[in-house]
């Protein structure tokens, strides 16, 4: 569980998950919380994790200088160049405000620990235990994934749900104005006809289905409808990381992402997750997280552009990546993605300057509360259209850098574990 906030009721709801696990199964799950929060809140979130070890469920808290120090182990154990030490370690060591840090602490912790399976759970979401049956989120995944494994390539390898409550990405303003404005925005990032040159698979009209504990239903994903807040993988997070890039949406996608281009099997089931947004967030009251969402919005337009490129390039070069079903080649998969930004170095130009004119749009149209929510954002997104491209090109290159040493980075931290013990970080 990956948190910078005030977790209590969601980090109780993810334990209870836990605690209803059969007695042999419970004893496998080690609970991680990654806390990346200011010390006053990271010490009330250790005392919630506290009590639920005191309960009997197996938890370690990870915080900022826990994580640098087990870096800095695992960075040692992997030996390095000098000058890959450095970029990886940067890499690695994200502020606050990188979606992908978390996951990526996450699995290198599962590789310390030797787990198979690495679960998220976000810390705005609420899941449920079924009281009859004990069914949960937590036990699915594992149920499907265990499956998974026991089919080999043609098993789960992603397994999760979707969320309920508001949507996770808040347009709501430029929602107020016209939904026209939003279907403008998405638009920036596809590929024209021109550039779609790969014939996706057919989503079948009936979509493979499977029945798992408790009687709940799970189906196929072709769609990209399972959310990774309440989502679980195998694998795949040793074959890449996700983008440690800070202020990016949508950059802890790229796990899942690739399954969709390898067209290895992603699952989605009927458990959702309750999403729940801290105030300033639902109140949109604050001009600093009104800028920075803004910001983080445009960047991903961008990103979203490169990364539909390089998609289109995967599905041409799957045989390379995964040749015999079992090893994935992940320096090709970075060096794919360098080639795809260098070859489209003008593909997203023309998206800062659209995307914060549909803005502009909308705020000229706009009265009020919203009028002022919307120049906030303007300003923000003026400010940022000029230096948009270098920082998501940037990313992108930090990103096939940290890829090209993960399978080093996931052994080391495996050798590391083999002789540790996960609570001298904790």
């Amino acid at each position: 569980m990956p948190t910078n906030r005030p977790f209590e009721a969601a980090f109780r709801s993810v334990a209870a998950e836990v605690a209803a696990l059969p007695e042999e199964a419970r004893h496998q799950v080690t609970l991680l919380v990654v806390d990346d929060c200011p010390p006053q809140v990271s010490r009330a979130n250790r005392q919630a994790a506290e009590a639920a070890a005191a309960g009997g469920v197996r938890v370690h808290v990870l915080g900022v200088d826990g994580w640098r120090r087990l870096a800095h182990d695992v960075l040692a154990t992997a030996a390095l160049p000098p000058a890959e030490h450095t970029l990886v370690r940067h890499a690695l060591c994200k502020p606050t405000g990188s979606y992908g840090a978390g996951p990526n602490k996450a699995a290198l912790v599962a590789a310390y620990v030797g787990a198979h399976t690495l679960h998220r759970r976000d810390s705005d979401q609420i899941t449920q235990v079924d009281p009859v049956s004990g069914a949960s989120p937590l036990r699915i995944e594992a149920e499907l994934l265990d499956r998974g494994a026991a089919a080999g390539g043609k098993g789960a390898y992603c397994v999760g749900s979707s969320l309920t409550g508001r949507p996770t990405r808040d347009r709501r303003d430029l929602l107020h104005r016209s939904e026209e404005y939003v279907h403008r925005i998405d638009a920036l990032s596809r590929l024209s006809p021109a550039e779609t040159r790969v014939g996706r698979p057919t989503v079948p009209a009936r979509p493979e289905e499977t029945t798992a504990h408790g009687g709940v239903t799970a189906r196929r994903d072709h769609t990209g409808t399972v959310e990774m807040g309440i989502a679980a993988v195998r694998r795949v997070h040793e074959w890449i990381p996700e983008m440690p890039a800070v202020g990016v949406l949508g950059s802890d996608y790229f796990q899942k992402g690739l399954l969709y281009q390898l067209e290895l099997p992603v699952w989605h089931h009927g458990m959702t997750a309750g999403h729940h947004y801290e105030p300033w967030r639902a109140e949109q009251s604050s001009a600093e997280h009104l800028s920075w969402y803004a910001r983080a919005e445009l960047r991903y337009a961008v990103l979203r552009k490169h990364w539909n490129a390089f998609n289109e390039a995967l599905m041409t070069q799957r045989d390379l990546l995964l040749p015999d079903g079992r090893h994935f080649d992940t320096r090709a998969y970075a060096e794919f993605l360098l080639d795809t930004l260098e070859r489209g170095a003008e593909r997203a130009a023309a998206i800062p300057s659209a995307f914060v004119a549909v803005y502009r749009e909308a705020a000229a149209t706009a009265s009020g509360d919203v009028r002022c929510r919307l120049d906030v954002r303007v300003a923000a997104l003026e400010a940022e259209a000029g230096t948009v491209e270098q920082y998501v090109a940037d990313a992108i290159r930090e990103f096939a850098a940290l890829t090209r040493r993960w399978p080093a980075l996931v052994a080391a931290a495996g050798r590391l574990g083999a002789d540790g013990d996960l609570g001298q970080y904790a």
